[in-house]
Protein backbone atom coordinates (compact mmCIF):
# COMPACT_ATOMS: atom_id res chain seq x y z
CA UNK A 1 0.00 0.00 0.00
CA UNK A 2 1.61 3.73 -1.10
CA UNK A 3 2.14 6.07 1.56
CA UNK A 4 -0.08 8.93 2.04
CA UNK A 5 0.56 11.76 1.19
CA UNK A 6 2.32 14.26 3.28
CA UNK A 7 1.22 17.65 3.98
CA UNK A 8 3.19 18.70 6.64
CA UNK A 9 0.18 21.43 7.81
CA UNK A 10 -2.41 18.72 8.15
CA UNK A 11 0.04 16.39 10.18
CA UNK A 12 -0.74 15.98 13.70
CA UNK A 13 2.56 15.21 15.41
CA UNK A 14 3.72 18.63 13.58
CA UNK A 15 1.00 20.15 15.10
CA UNK A 16 1.72 18.50 18.63
CA UNK A 17 5.30 19.80 18.87
CA UNK A 18 4.94 23.07 17.64
CA UNK A 19 2.24 23.49 20.51
CA UNK A 20 4.53 21.66 22.73
CA UNK A 21 7.91 23.28 21.64
CA UNK A 22 6.22 26.83 22.01
CA UNK A 23 5.11 26.05 25.46
CA UNK A 24 8.37 24.45 26.57
CA UNK A 25 10.32 27.65 25.59
CA UNK A 26 8.56 30.55 26.96
CA UNK A 27 8.35 27.38 29.93
CA UNK A 28 11.98 27.60 30.35
CA UNK A 29 11.74 31.23 30.03
CA UNK A 30 9.63 31.40 33.28
CA UNK A 31 11.84 28.23 34.91
CA UNK A 32 14.99 30.64 34.74
CA UNK A 33 14.06 32.84 37.69
CA UNK A 34 13.76 29.22 39.98
CA UNK A 35 16.95 27.85 38.91
CA UNK A 36 15.00 24.88 36.85
CA UNK A 37 15.20 23.54 33.47
CA UNK A 38 11.97 22.25 31.76
CA UNK A 39 13.34 18.49 32.53
CA UNK A 40 13.56 19.24 35.88
CA UNK A 41 10.13 20.52 36.07
CA UNK A 42 8.92 17.61 34.36
CA UNK A 43 10.47 15.40 37.27
CA UNK A 44 8.93 17.62 39.83
CA UNK A 45 5.75 17.83 39.10
CA UNK A 46 6.03 13.60 38.15
CA UNK A 47 6.67 12.97 41.80
CA UNK A 48 4.10 15.65 43.10
CA UNK A 49 1.72 13.64 41.09
CA UNK A 50 2.66 10.48 42.14
CA UNK A 51 4.85 10.26 45.69
CA UNK A 52 6.89 7.77 44.64
CA UNK A 53 8.24 6.60 41.39
CA UNK A 54 10.87 3.96 39.88
CA UNK A 55 13.77 5.48 37.56
CA UNK A 56 11.85 3.97 35.13
CA UNK A 57 8.30 5.63 36.02
CA UNK A 58 9.24 8.76 36.39
CA UNK A 59 10.93 8.69 32.71
CA UNK A 60 7.64 7.60 31.43
CA UNK A 61 5.56 10.47 33.35
CA UNK A 62 7.83 12.90 32.97
CA UNK A 63 8.97 11.88 29.37
CA UNK A 64 12.56 12.07 29.53
CA UNK A 65 15.22 9.71 28.10
CA UNK A 66 16.99 7.82 30.57
CA UNK A 67 20.54 9.58 30.37
CA UNK A 68 19.04 12.93 30.89
CA UNK A 69 16.73 11.82 33.67
CA UNK A 70 20.17 10.31 35.24
CA UNK A 71 21.61 14.21 35.47
CA UNK A 72 18.48 15.48 36.20
CA UNK A 73 17.65 13.44 39.11
CA UNK A 74 21.44 13.83 40.26
CA UNK A 75 20.74 17.44 40.11
CA UNK A 76 18.02 17.55 41.96
CA UNK A 77 19.14 15.44 44.40
CA UNK A 78 21.95 17.88 44.68
CA UNK A 79 19.45 20.14 45.32
CA UNK A 80 17.60 18.77 48.03
CA UNK A 81 14.42 18.75 46.17
CA UNK A 82 14.17 14.69 46.09
CA UNK A 83 15.78 12.01 47.73
CA UNK A 84 16.29 7.64 47.14
CA UNK A 85 14.08 5.57 48.98
CA UNK A 86 14.67 1.56 48.78
CA UNK A 87 11.47 0.15 48.28
CA UNK A 88 9.84 -2.50 51.12
CA UNK A 89 8.53 -5.07 49.01
CA UNK A 90 11.59 -5.42 46.69
CA UNK A 91 15.05 -4.13 48.30
CA UNK A 92 16.25 -3.93 44.46
CA UNK A 93 14.34 -1.41 43.62
CA UNK A 94 14.82 2.15 44.58
CA UNK A 95 12.07 4.92 44.37
CA UNK A 96 12.28 8.68 43.97
CA UNK A 97 10.38 11.03 46.31
CA UNK A 98 10.24 14.72 46.59
CA UNK A 99 11.81 16.39 50.02
CA UNK A 100 9.94 18.83 51.97
CA UNK A 101 12.64 21.48 49.81
CA UNK A 102 11.41 19.66 46.72
CA UNK A 103 7.33 20.30 47.95
CA UNK A 104 8.19 23.87 48.58
CA UNK A 105 9.92 24.24 45.14
CA UNK A 106 6.83 23.05 43.35
CA UNK A 107 4.49 25.37 45.31
CA UNK A 108 6.20 28.12 44.37
CA UNK A 109 6.23 27.23 40.59
CA UNK A 110 3.20 25.93 39.93
CA UNK A 111 1.42 29.66 39.55
CA UNK A 112 3.72 30.15 36.70
CA UNK A 113 3.22 27.26 34.99
CA UNK A 114 -0.54 27.27 35.41
CA UNK A 115 -0.65 30.34 34.01
CA UNK A 116 1.32 29.89 31.18
CA UNK A 117 -0.88 26.63 30.86
CA UNK A 118 -4.40 28.57 30.88
CA UNK A 119 -2.79 30.83 28.53
CA UNK A 120 -2.26 28.06 25.83
CA UNK A 121 -5.84 26.96 26.30
CA UNK A 122 -7.34 30.20 26.49
CA UNK A 123 -10.56 30.25 24.24
CA UNK A 124 -10.82 26.34 24.00
CA UNK A 125 -14.06 25.43 25.23
CA UNK A 126 -13.91 22.69 28.21
CA UNK A 127 -15.79 20.19 26.02
CA UNK A 128 -12.67 20.56 23.31
CA UNK A 129 -10.50 20.44 26.11
CA UNK A 130 -11.52 16.88 27.65
CA UNK A 131 -11.74 15.61 24.12
CA UNK A 132 -7.60 16.67 23.41
CA UNK A 133 -7.12 14.55 26.92
CA UNK A 134 -9.16 11.55 25.19
CA UNK A 135 -7.98 11.66 22.35
CA UNK A 136 -4.06 12.17 23.63
CA UNK A 137 -4.90 9.29 25.96
CA UNK A 138 -6.25 7.05 23.22
CA UNK A 139 -3.26 7.88 20.75
CA UNK A 140 -0.79 6.72 23.42
CA UNK A 141 -2.82 3.67 24.13
CA UNK A 142 -2.42 2.57 20.37
CA UNK A 143 0.93 3.42 20.42
CA UNK A 144 1.25 1.45 23.60
CA UNK A 145 -0.72 -1.59 22.30
CA UNK A 146 1.48 -1.78 18.90
CA UNK A 147 4.60 -1.70 20.94
CA UNK A 148 3.48 -4.03 23.20
CA UNK A 149 1.93 -5.95 19.82
CA UNK A 150 5.67 -5.96 18.60
CA UNK A 151 7.13 -7.49 21.93
CA UNK A 152 4.82 -10.51 21.76
CA UNK A 153 5.62 -11.38 18.31
CA UNK A 154 9.27 -10.99 18.68
CA UNK A 155 9.06 -13.48 21.86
Amino acid sequence: MPAAPFDLDRHVFFWLTQAINARDRELAQGLREFGLRVPEWRALAALYARHKCTMSELADLATIDRTTLTRTVDRMEAAGWLTRLADAADMRVTRLALTAAGRRMFDRIWPTVHHLNELALAGLPRADIDALKRILGRMRANLDDYVAEGETHAS
